[in-house]
C-alpha cells in the first residue's frame, strides 16, 4: 500500500515502518499489512480495557473479533458498517482514554482507505505495543501513574506501592522532592489544577512504611555475578535494587560515610528527613546488595582493581557534585563568605554553618537556590535575598518551594545579574548586579535577559551563595582510561542502555552522563542500566529493546492536547499540610506533614485515566 499519514498533532515516527495510537496512524512501509496490524492493535486494546464501562469493555472486544475474522478470510456483508458504528460508539461514550482514543486508527482507515479492510488471510506480523498516558510519558521513569492512583481509589494501598516500585524504587524521596513533570502533563491541569501525583506517591510510601517493617536483608544467590556500582546516589541505589531482582550481586562503593548522593547532601532535612532516606537506602539493597562506604574509586581502588576483585561489570553513577563559579569580577580572590550552593548544603547536612553574618544573598532560581535560602533562615540570617536574572515566571524552581521560601521570609530580587563581588579585609561585603530586562526567547524557550544600559544595583551582604549549576568530575574515577568522556566532559554512555562503548563492561547513568538532571531521571537510568548489565553478563545483550526504543521516541512527543477538554471538577484540591512558619525556622524538622488517607482517596478520584495504547511495526 502507499504511504499513509493521518496523525493529529506532534509526532516522531522516524525509523518505524508503521505507528498507531491516539492520534491516528502513520504507515511508511508498503509491506506493512494494515489489516493485520489493526487486528493486533485492537486485541491489545481489548486486553487493556479496565471493564468499568460497557462501551469499552464490550466494544473493543467485538472490534478485535471482527478484525480477526477478516484476517482469517471470513467476510460478512456488514463488516464496514459494523466496525464504523462500533468504533464511533466506543469513541463517543467510553469513560477513559483507552476507549476514547483507541478507535481512531480504525476510523481513519475506514475514512481514507476502506479497501484495506477486505477479508483475506494475513500473516501475523510482529509488533511492539505499550500503554502510556501523558503523565507516564512525561515521567523519565515511566511510572504507571494512573494504575497506582486507581489502587488508592479502591484503598488497595499495598498494591499501589507495588505498582510504584516497579519503576521507582525510592517513592518516599520522589514523593517529597520530585520536580513533577507528570503533573505538568496532567490533563486535569487544562482546566483547573492537575492531580497531586507527587503527594499521592508520598502517601503510599508513608502509609505503608508506618505499617510494615523493613524487608529483611537477603543474600545474593550462590555464584551470582558481581557488579560494582560507583556512587550511592539515586542512580546507583536504583541500579543495585533492580540488579538484585535480576539475580546479580551488586556492591555500592561510596566515598561518603552514608549513601544518598545529592538526595542526602543536596536536599535539606526539612524537605527530606534522614529517616526517610535511610529507609529507602535499606530497601534498595535489601534484595542482596552490599554497601562499602568511605571508599573513593580512583584513589582507594581503581577500575582495573575492581575487575581483579571479581566484579564482572561496573556501573558509574557519581553524579554532578561540583559547581562552576559565577564568572564575575572579584570571584578570583575567593573572599570568605563566598561559596557554592552545593557546598553550603553539604555543610548544613553535617550540622555546620559554613558562613556567618546577618545578610546573605543567594544567586540562582532553581530548587538548590530555594533550599539554600531556606537553610540560611534556619541558620539565623536576618535577611536572605534570592537574586535571579529573569522574572519569577521563568524560575525553574518548584512553585511550591518558592511559595514556602517566601512564607518563611525569603526576599526576591528579579531581573538582576551579578557583575562584581565586593569584599573588605578578605570577606564578602556586597554584591553589585546589572539590572536586566527580558528580550527575545533563547534556545530554552524562555525570554533572554539583556542588560539595561547604565542600571546597576548594589546589595550589601555578609555572604554570597551561588546556585547556578553543577558539573561532573570523573577525572579521578577514570584515571588512566581514555575515550570515555564526550565533548561536554560527561561520561560518553548510550542514552538508553548506559553502556560506555570505549570501556568494556562499563556502564553509566544519572547526572554523570546527562549533566545535572532530576532524581527520577537518575532512578530511571539506574533501572535501565541494570537490565542491560544483566543481559550483557548472561550473553543476551542486543542493545535497546523495541519497547525501550518506542518509549524513547514517545518522550519526544507531546501527548497533552486540548481537543477533548475535561469537565469542570468540583472536587476540592488535595491540600499540602505544613507546620507553622514559626516552628519551621526553629530547626530542620520536615515542613510538610503526612497526607491524610481520606484526602488521598478523594484526590485519586480526580484522575481521568488518560491511558492510551500505541503500537509500532519496527
Amino acid at each position: 500500500m502507499p504511504a499513509m499519514d493521518t496523525w493529529r498533532g506532534q509526532k516522531n515516527s522516524e525509523g518505524l515502518r508503521a505507528f498507531m495510537g491516539w492520534g491516528g496512524l502513520v504507515v511508511s512501509d508498503e509491506t506493512v499489512d494494515v489489516l493485520d496490524m489493526l487486528r493486533a492493535y485492537y486485541e491489545a486494546a481489548a486486553a487493556e480495557s479496565c471493564g468499568q464501562c460497557f462501551p469499552c469493555r464490550s466494544g473493543l472486544k467485538r472490534i478485535a473479533e471482527r478484525l480477526d475474522a477478516l484476517c482469517r478470510g471470513k467476510a460478512r456483508p456488514d463488516d464496514r458498517e459494523y466496525l464504523q458504528e462500533l468504533a464511533a460508539l466506543v469513541y463517543d461514550s467510553a469513560r477513559c482514554d483507552i476507549g476514547q482514543t483507541s478507535p481512531q486508527p480504525l476510523l481513519d482507515v475506514l475514512a481514507h482507505a476502506p479497501h484495506l479492510l477486505e477479508a483475506r488471510k494475513t500473516a501475523r506480523g510482529a509488533y511492539t505495543s505499550l500503554v502510556t498516558a501523558p503523565c507516564i510519558n512525561a515521567c523519565p521513569g515511566h511510572v504507571d501513574v494512573p494504575d497506582y492512583i486507581e489502587e488508592i481509589r479502591f484503598r488497595r494501598f499495598g498494591k499501589g506501592l507495588d505498582r510504584v516500585m516497579r519503576n521507582c524504587p525510592m517513592p518516599g524521596i520522589i514523593g517529597r522532592v520530585c520536580e513533577r513533570p507528570c503533573e505538568t502533563a496532567c490533563k486535569r491541569g487544562l482546566k483547573g489544577a492537575p492531580v497531586a501525583i507527587r503527594n499521592l506517591k508520598r502517601f503510599l510510601h508513608d502509609h505503608n512504611a508506618k505499617r510494615n517493617p523493613l524487608p529483611e536483608q537477603q543474600n545474593p544467590p550462590e555464584n551470582a555475578q558481581k557488579v560494582a556500582i560507583i556512587g550511592g546516589g539515586p542512580a546507583g541505589l536504583s541500579c543495585a535494587y533492580y540488579l538484585a531482582q535480576l539475580g546479580l550481586a551488586p556492591t555500592i562503593f561510596d566515598r561518603h560515610e552514608v549513601c544518598g548522593g545529592m538526595a542526602k547532601f543536596g536536599i535539606p532535612d526539612f524537605r527530606l528527613p534522614p529517616s526517610v532516606l535511610a529507609r529507602e537506602v535499606s530497601v534498595a539493597v535489601s534484595g542482596g546488595g552490599e554497601i562499602r562506604n568511605g571508599i573513593e574509586i580512583g584513589r582507594d581502588i581503581t577500575l582495573d582493581e575492581l575487575h581483579d576483585e571479581g566484579f564482572e561489570a561496573v556501573f558509574i553513577a557519581t553524579g554532578a557534585p561540583h559547581a562552576p563559579g559565577m564568572r564575575c569580577e572579584g570571584e578570583e580572590n575567593c573572599p570568605l563568605g563566598y561559596l557554592s550552593g552545593i557546598h553550603y548544603l553539604y555543610e548544613a547536612t553535617l550540622g555546620r554553618r559554613p558562613v556567618s553574618g546577618t545578610r546573605l544573598v543567594v544567586v540562582g532560581g532553581g530548587n538548590v537556590a530555594m533550599d539554600c535560602a531556606r537553610t540560611a533562615l534556619r541558620h539565623g540570617f536576618k535577611e536572605v535575598r534570592v537574586v535571579y536574572r529573569r522574572t519569577e515566571e521563568e524560575m525553574p524552581a518548584d512553585p511550591v518551594e518558592v511559595a514556602e521560601a517566601r512564607e518563611e521570609g525569603t526576599l526576591f530580587t528579579f531581573l538582576a545579574a551579578p557583575v562584581r563581588i565586593e569584599s573588605k579585609d578578605g570577606r564578602v561585603s556586597g554584591l553589585v548586579c546589572q539590572k536586566m530586562e527580558l528580550g527575545a526567547a533563547d534556545a530554552s524557550g524562555r525570554r533572554r535577559p539583556v542588560p539595561v544600559e547604565g542600571a546597576m544595583l548594589e546589595m550589601p551582604c555578609d555572604a554570597i551563595v551561588y546556585a547556578i549549576g553543577q558539573k561532573v568530575a570523573l577525572e579521578v574515577v577514570l584515571k588512566g582510561k581514555d575515550g570515555a568522556l564526550n565533548k561536554y566532559n560527561t561520561l560518553d554512555a548510550h542514552e538508553i542502555t548506559g553502556e560506555v562503548s570505549a570501556l568494556p563492561r562499563i556502564f553509566g547513568g544519572g547526572d554523570c552522563v546527562t549533566g545535572p538532571s532530576s532524581l527520577i531521571a537518575a532512578l530511571a537510568a539506574g533501572k535501565r542500566a541494570a537490565a542491560h548489565i544483566a543481559a550483557h553478563l548472561n550473553g543476551t545483550a542486543q542493545g535497546p529493546s523495541p519497547k525501550e526504543k518506542l518509549e524513547h521516541m514517545l518522550m519526544q512527543m507531546n501527548m497533552l492536547d486540548a481537543e477533548k477538554m475535561p469537565l469542570e471538577d468540583p472536587t476540592p484540591l488535595m491540600p499540602i499540610h505544613a507546620i507553622p512558619v514559626r516552628e519551621r525556622l526553629q530547626g530542620f524538622t520536615e515542613v510538610e506533614t503526612d497526607p491524610l488517607e481520606w484526602e488521598a482517596v478523594r484526590e485519586s478520584s480526580r484522575c481521568l485515566r488518560c491511558l492510551r495504547l500505541v503500537m509500532a511495526a519496527t
